[in-house]
């Protein structure tokens, strides 16, 4: 059995986007989005520690990062397919994550990116709806209603761990 050397970290949302979409290929916002809240989801169940500082918010169509948000809307729509497409003289994100991460941080992210990039933004939008942590952020709201509520961590840790271990 071999011992991990780096600690558990935590690694800008920007650059994991950057990866999810080297590692997964093109795709919607939207299902950026909802990979990225599973890759917190999944990292917060098995770590109990979020592996990106960003809050998710109970918006209409699921979970969504404010910080990632603002950052793409100027380039896309909900439905618009996004690439990245590595500039001149700019680092390879899986450098980047792999250099940041530890192995069983990283075995976490491939496996959630590697799970869920045939499925559509849909697809990920309705699994996010049927789920505890978004229901019970958007209480109160109507199905179509603005709502900026934060999903609390604990929310989201507690639900994905009871899927991974059970109980």
């Amino acid at each position: 059995m071999s011992i991990e050397r780096k600690e558990l970290a935590l690694i800008d949302s920007n650059n994991l986007v950057d990866y999810i979409l080297v590692r997964g290929g093109a795709m919607s916002h939207l299902k950026i989005q909802k990979i990225l809240f599973y890759i917190q989801a999944y990292h917060l169940a098995y770590f109990d520690v979020p592996i990106i500082e960003d809050e998710f918010q109970a918006w209409v169509h699921g979970p969504v990062s404010r910080k990632i948000y603002n950052s793409a809307r100027d380039l896309s729509i909900l439905h618009t397919e996004l690439k990245f497409v590595l500039d001149e003289g700019e680092l390879d994100p899986a450098i980047i994550v792999n250099d940041t991460l530890t192995a069983s941080q990283m075995e976490v992210v491939n496996d959630v990116i590697d799970e869920l990039k045939e499925l559509s933004g849909l697809q990920l939008e309705n699994m996010t709806h049927s789920e505890e942590p978004w229901i019970y952020a958007r209480r109160g709201y109507d199905a179509g209603q603005r709502c900026e509520v934060v999903i609390p961590n604990e929310c989201i840790r507690d639900y994905y761990k009871s899927q991974v271990y059970g109980g």
